[in-house]
């Protein structure tokens, strides 16, 4: 294959312990790997021992960036897509790697949110199971081990209805609990006792699993030391093999299983917690006698949406979709009404495509709207006099699939209200926000509001509703046969907002059916 032949790609994946490259090529409508590159680097004792990257292990990273650079160039590649999820989201001094990065190397590093960073890997997975009739059957939980986090997700054969990040891998286990184990000689029930705080917390038992899917950093070991089957592009793993392997491994060291199965020591250590994590998710399956494993990486979910055509448009799809679906549950849990919720995220998305001329904003932003809409009501479940205040806490700490922090921060302020007084200095929760970003929570706050006053009620008393916009005004027509006097002054209360955000003076006009 001649490589300059077709486009090419390059992705290059920053971890805690090495850093990766991938050169990939889009040929014939299929991505082909040209080239695989792997540069040991040890950020993980900077990042989850002492909070930040040394100059040692920043001059340590940079040289092996200079490396794959050079390597590129006979790819004709000069500007590769560089992304880093653990390894330098929780660093104390984040932007002072990034710049020097970016003056050593000339590389703009792409930091994602651990949500993010698993919507990638997620969306591979499920390419990889295509092929596996079995997994279309009941509901699958597939959990993605990484270093320092890992990603839970609920997939009912189309979609992932939930969603959780567990800040707590496999080596930040290991390097957190490091010293415990060295003290205690029953470390491994500790370890379990830890484990078991974290993952009780996990209300999925509801949902029925039939199929256990795992994957992440060591997978391909696992799979080995399981005398693991691989059918197509996945690894099939008895649970009996898997379970067998942690209790063979359970009184002995680090030093001994090195021996034993011919790896350093580090990453004996890493093996066994790993497996542990491993074993632990088993309890949301007990009934599965084995586990889906494919081998995926972020750099090849990165490398899919840099080369397929119409890849914006697909990866768009794919958030929306999965995205929805889990606030969709998170709603359920605090008894919101759905129903409602979906009224006002259409009548949302429908101001918000009416008024992209004067909002300026990304076609992106129309999915914060979606998300606040399903969202709102949360907080009536704990406080009916407080209800905005909670609604915006209780966002505020969800991890919402694929999102970045930021994002799932206009989602709680939308949501929430909590851009009533934009103009007011001393309120805490706009003084984390640059004007930039006050003035994009404004404007979907603003339609947000508009919106959810056309079913004050909750009861869909509008009927065929109609929008135009004039240079000074936005008119909204629409038939009822049913008293309308608390959508009418639920509106008129919005627009002044409204009205002060986008200069544009909303009227409601309802043609009356009642007789």
């Amino acid at each position: 294959m001649n490589k300059k032949s077709a486009a090419c790609a390059a992705v290059i994946e920053i971890g805690t312990k090495n850093v990766k490259m991938r050169v990939s090529q889009l040929v014939k409508g299929k991505i082909h790997t040209l080239d695989y590159l792997e540069y040991p680097v040890s950020l993980d004792h900077d990042v989850f021992e002492t909070g930040a990257v040394s100059f040692d292990s920043l001059r340590e990273l940079s040289a092996a960036l200079a490396k794959f650079s050079s390597a590129l160039l006979s790819y004709n590649i000069e500007k590769p897509r560089v992304v880093s999820g653990t390894a330098l989201l929780e660093a104390s001094n984040r932007a002072l790697v990034l710049d020097q990065l970016r003056v050593r190397n000339g590389m703009d590093v792409a930091v994602l949110d651990s949500s993010q960073e698993k919507a990638y890997i997620f969306s591979e997975i499920e390419k990889r199971l295509v092929q596996e009739d079995r997994i279309h059957s009941g509901h699958s939980l597939i959990a993605h081990i990484g270093s320092g986090s890992i990603g839970l997700a609920v997939y009912d054969g189309e979609k992932a209805v939930y969603f959780q990040n567990i800040p707590m891998g496999a080596l930040k286990l290991h390097d957190v609990l490091g010293a415990l184990r060295r003290k205690a000689d029953d470390f491994n029930c500790i370890l379990e006792e830890y484990m078991d705080t974290i993952l009780n917390r996990m209300h999925i038992s509801g949902f029925g699993i039939e199929n256990l899917v795992l994957t992440g950093s060591q997978i391909e070991l696992i799979a080995k030391l399981c005398s693991a089957e691989k059918a197509g592009l996945v690894y099939h793993i008895e649970t009996g093999a898997l379970q067998a392997l942690y209790d063979s491994l359970l009184s002995m060291t680090a030093e001994s299983i090195s021996l034993r199965y011919g790896i350093t020591e580090n990453q004996a250590a890493l093996l066994y917690t790993t497996l542990f994590i491993y074993r632990g998710i088993l309890r949301f399956c007990p009934q599965a006698k084995e586990i889906l494993s494919p081998p995926v990486d972020i750099s090849e979910g990165v490398t899919r949406y840099m080369l397929m055509p119409k890849a914006d448009a697909e990866w768009s799809s794919y958030l929306r979709k999965n995205a929805l679906a889990c606030a969709c549950t998170a709603a359920q849990s605090f008894h919101c009404d759905e129903e409602h919720s979906k009224r006002i995220g259409g009548y949302a998305c429908r101001l918000f495509d009416k008024l992209k001329k004067v909002h300026g904003l990304d076609t992106s932003k129309r999915l914060v709207l979606e998300l606040a809409a399903a969202l709102h009501s949360c907080g009536s479940y704990v406080s009916l006099r407080q209800h905005n205040r909670c609604t915006y806490d209780i966002i505020r700490g969800m991890d919402l699939f694929g999102l970045s922090s930021a994002e799932v921060l206009e989602v709680a302020m939308v949501a929430g209200s909590i851009s009533d007084a934009l103009a007011q200095e001393n309120v805490p929760e706009l003084s984390i926000l640059t004007q930039s970003e006050r003035i994009v929570v404004s404007k979907l706050s603003a339609i947000f509001r508009l919106a959810n006053a056309l079913d004050k009620s909750h009861l869909e008393k509008l009927k065929n509703l109609k929008m135009s916009l004039d240079e000074d005004r936005i008119l909204i027509r629409a038939e009822s046969s049913s008293n309308t006097l608390l959508e009418r002054w639920s509106f008129e209360e919005s627009a002044g907002f409204f009205k002060e955000v986008f200069g544009l003076s909303p009227e409601l006009l309802i043609k009356s059916d009642m007789i």
